[in-house]
């Protein structure tokens, strides 16, 4: 039977998961990045530095927290636990009629937990909510593991710059279906492999 996506209510839906993992989305407002400047640029400037060599990044001051991109305080979101320990941050604002994934860091402990997909669930409902059709966002080149994992959530390639970074692109109502898809046959799949355990 197929599923009825427009019929789901998919900010709850996040919401609930994130409740069964002991966590919460949250909106990142200037006055949050304000109240928190200096924990968020650790948390990204950490993970920025993980990666210095592979992907060439570089740190960021506090003057790149803090700028005014268009809406960026509409379409950033973190995701933290219940005593607001960061797990997630991402970064997005408008360009032109689309919006633009600048970037999104996760704490190392907790990748490959579903997270990012129901970050992007969060997102895409929230641009689809707005009138938005098409995201964007361009990924470090040799980042195989978040392109491959955008690539299932329904994004797709549409160029590289600089022989370093890749533009990927996404229909937004395409994504939050796909990415919908992947949780549910994640938590199906646990679910079968427990009763094959009992």
């Amino acid at each position: 039977m197929a599923i009825q996506y427009n019929s789901i209510d998919f900010h709850t839906f996040v919401d609930e998961e994130l409740k069964n993992k002991q966590c919460r989305i949250i909106r990142i407002t200037k006055e949050l990045m304000q109240e928190r400047i200096d924990e968020i640029a650790n948390f990204v400037n950490s993970i920025r530095s993980e990666y210095r060599y592979e992907y060439g990044w570089e740190l960021e001051n506090q003057e790149y927290f803090l700028n005014d991109l268009v809406d960026k305080w509409k379409y950033s979101f973190a995701i933290v636990n219940e005593n607001n320990i960061l797990y997630l941050i991402n970064f997005s604002s408008i360009y032109n009629n689309l919006i633009h994934n600048h970037c999104t860091y996760t704490l190392q402990a907790k990748r490959s937990s579903d997270l990012a997909k129901l970050h992007m669930l969060k997102l895409c409902q929230s641009g689809l909510d707005n009138g938005f059709t098409i995201l964007e966002g361009y990924f470090p080149k040799n980042n195989n593991g978040s392109i491959a994992l955008h690539l299932k959530m329904g994004w797709e390639i549409q160029s590289i710059r600089n022989y370093k970074e890749v533009l990927l692109q996404a229909n937004i109502e395409k994504v939050r279906n796909s990415t919908y898809d992947l949780i549910i046959h994640s938590k199906r799949c646990n679910y079968e492999l427990s009763e094959r355990r009992l």
